[in-house]
């Protein structure tokens, strides 16, 4: 791990990285954490990169028993969240905005895995890191940045924030998002955003 300050969104992947390997909840083994989806150009449907995100973490989540018949094969989701580190982007609304509308995407979102190559996401949701604890001549841009963030997140429902201190260290960073990221991948219900 590097020495001395390490910037926040550095920080960030680092802990989603330490996360994909050691958290029990059965993360797939990604390439790298670009988004794609594919467009209608032409003739032909092509590829482009949504975006590369701060961190992605993805797994299978079963479909359990319900209405009509039973498919023969237990079907499973892949449900990932994209992480994003709001530290210096939100300086502008529509930033925070697209981020927000990823899921909304028509031709869903897709992305790599290291051994399987592309995959679409089923399900995903989107947690914005926002750290807090900015200096007063900083204060400024993060009540900006704070503003744009919570207004993508109320107008998107599979969106929501992590305010965590601006100094957090990487392994509290790591606690603070899988207990945040765990009502995705395991739970009873439909996941409520803390807001």
């Amino acid at each position: 791990m590097p020495k001395g300050n390490v910037k926040f969104t550095k920080r960030a992947r680092m802990a989603v990285e330490e996360l994909q390997v050691t958290s029990d909840l059965g993360f797939l083994t990604l390439k790298s954490g670009s988004l794609f989806s594919p467009v209608l150009r032409g003739d032909n449907y092509e590829w482009v990169k949504i975006m590369d995100s701060d961190g992605l973490l993805v797994a299978p989540r079963k479909v359990k028993d319900g209405e009509g018949a039973a498919p023969k094969d237990q079907v499973e989701l892949l449900v990932g969240v994209i992480i994003q580190s709001e530290d210096a982007t939100s300086q502008t609304k529509p930033n925070p905005i697209g981020k927000a509308a990823i899921a909304h995407v028509p031709n869903g979102v897709w992305f790599d895995t290291r051994n399987e190559g592309r995959r679409r996401l089923d399900r995903c949701h989107i947690l914005m890191l926002l750290p807090k604890g900015a200096a007063p001549k900083q204060q400024t841009k993060f009540n900006t940045a704070k503003r744009n963030v919570t207004n993508a997140a109320d107008m998107m429902p599979d969106c929501e924030i992590l305010e965590v201190p601006r100094g957090i260290s990487v392994q509290e960073l790591i606690g603070e998002i899988e207990t945040s990221i765990r009502k995705w991948f395991k739970g009873r219900g439909r996941p409520k955003a803390n807001k």
